[in-house]
């Protein structure tokens, strides 16, 4: 569902600038609409009135429906009028309404909800050929509010409200051995606001506590394409297909600095009255991603983040830092005979906790308060054995959970295959700094497809400040004695000082294929 969701708004605010020829409204709405057939949605119009050279469109439907649920996106009236200038002018009039509801056995745990978007003042003007089609798209406001229902909210018109600033773009269909879908926008900001009453309690009596929030985003901006191949795909329930006859997408996402609050209140189940507030802050960040029959590739970073909590369940303020944060990830995702690459990376440099926090159980600051780093930097190979799109996957999962919840006790049930079978793991880097202590572990692993065998490979490590900060959890009265001369056996047993450094501790641990484990040479199992 989600999506469907991202490929709308693709579609409803996109564009570029092609030759200039002249197109009627009746091409500029065939090539909109052909994104959505294209995509498997089925689209249906109430009435079409054309008179010279405008074209008007009444209640115009699109409808996506699958195992999980439906979602359908009505919108009143689209207007488009040929400009005089080989252009043609549409405009959306009226508040556009999405709805969307669960379907099948879990349809009752999950809540409907309705999104009404609003779009003042709104402009595409489209340019071209009916092979070339360019879109360019002012909208000064865009307006989503989200409302969930009766069953959460009672008295807020809008529980969620987004409202988007200047959004300009350019969205460009080509036809050419299939569809090559381009797009560029950007907004001067984002607005964010929240306000919803708590859900009515087990004994049907509706809550008191109130939740309110309200964020602020400065600038965004999305670029991307997306090649869809010859063929009649229906892509919303069968990825996969279209993934193997050669679909492809990618795009990029940057968001300026944020700025948000939010607040609770309310009573507890003792009924005395509870409260709390979060302030947040954060710098810029940014997406990347790629996807292909090749594999699935996602790049996300995002610079120096705060938060702060105070609670009336706690008896001062709390919070923490990030200086930033870093992840990417490659991934296979269709079947092959052979095993193919896969990459995870992350890194969180400068973690920082509130003084309040370190003070519950270090009040005499024994403990190195220096920020926090961790690092991450993994690689391998993997069978796949059916496409992760391929939602015959799901069913079996769906069918497992059924079984698991119906079978009688004691019963065995084996779960169906993973379509995912890691064979090979190497651990470029394993990096940790915190308290004092710095961890360095490199290795190389094969993972054994037999179920229940260890991995087997080698391991290295290097550990600086182990034996400081056990000293210093014992004289803050965190550790016993006794537990920590157990534990120095043991770390004896896997490593030894560094030669040049007794303060450094390094261990190469060797796993066996017949599960034997050796430590520096020496047989620990």
């Amino acid at each position: 569902m989600q999506r469907f969701l991202t490929s709308s708004a693709v579609a409803l605010i996109a564009g570029a600038v092609p030759a200039l020829a002249e197109v009627t409204p009746g091409q500029v709405w065939t090539n909109l609409a052909s994104y959505y057939s294209d995509m498997g949605y089925d689209i249906a119009i109430g009435s079409r009135d054309e008179a010279g050279q405008n074209l008007t469109l009444n209640d115009v439907t699109i409808t996506t429906e699958a195992d999980y649920g439906k979602t359908v996106i009505t919108v009143p009236k689209i207007n488009l009028t040929q400009t005089g200038d080989a252009r043609v002018r549409t405009e959306f009039d009226g508040d556009i309404l999405l709805t969307s509801e669960a379907t099948g056995e879990d349809a009752e745990d999950l809540p409907a909800f309705d999104i009404v978007i609003s779009m003042p003042g709104n402009e595409m003007v489209s340019s071209g050929e009916p092979e070339d089609m360019l879109h360019e798209v002012t909208y000064p406001t865009l307006k989503m509010a989200l409302d969930l229902g009766d069953e959460i909210v009672t008295d807020a018109e809008a529980p969620f409200l987004i409202t988007v600033n200047d959004v300009t773009g350019t969205y460009r269909a080509v036809e050419d051995a299939g569809r090559l879908l381009t797009y560029d926008f950007k907004a001067a900001g984002l607005d964010l606001a929240v306000s919803m009453n708590e859900p009515e309690g087990e004994d049907g009596q509706p809550g008191e506590g109130k939740i309110t929030a309200n964020a602020k985003v400065d600038g965004l901006s999305s670029t991307g394409s997306m090649t869809i191949p010859e063929g009649d795909f229906n892509m919303a329930e069968r990825p996969d297909q279209a993934l193997e006859a050669g679909m492809k997408a990618d795009g990029t996402f940057a968001m300026g600095g944020i700025d948000g609050t939010a607040n609770y209140s309310g009573t507890n189940a003792e009924g005395a009255a509870e409260s709390g507030d979060v302030t947040y802050t954060a710098g810029k960040s940014d997406l990347v991603f790629s996807m292909s029959g090749d594999g699935l590739t996602y790049e996300v970073g995002a610079e120096g983040s705060q938060m702060e909590i105070a609670s009336s369940d706690l008896p001062f303020p709390v919070g923490y830092a990030i200086e930033s944060a870093k992840g990417a990830l490659t991934f296979p995702i269709s079947a092959a005979d052979a095993p193919q690459p896969f990459t995870l990376s992350y890194a969180l440099e400068g973690l920082t906790l509130a003084d309040a926090i370190w003070n519950l159980f270090d009040p005499q600051e024994q403990l190195p308060r220096d920020p926090a780093n961790l690092m991450l930097d993994l690689s391998g190979t993997a069978l796949v054995r059916q496409s992760l799109f391929d939602p015959s996957f799901g069913q079996q999962m769906q069918d497992y959970a059924e079984q698991m919840e119906t079978a009688e006790p004691g019963t065995e049930i084996a779960p169906p295959p993973s379509p995912f079978q890691p064979k090979a793991l190497t651990i470029n880097k394993l990096s940790l700094q915190a308290v004092g202590v710095d961890a360095q572990v490199t290795g190389d692993l094969t993972l054994p497809e037999t179920e229940g065998q260890m991995p087997f490979g080698t391991v290295e490590g290097s550990f600086t400040g182990v034996n400081g900060l056990l000293d210093k959890l014992v004289s803050m009265g965190l550790l016993p004695q006794e537990q920590v001369m157990g534990a120095r056996m043991m770390i004896a047993m896997f490593a030894r000082p560094a030669e040049d450094n007794p303060e450094q501790l390094n261990t190469t641990l060797e796993l066996r294929e017949d599960g034997s484990i050796f430590a520096n040479g020496q047989q620990v199992k």
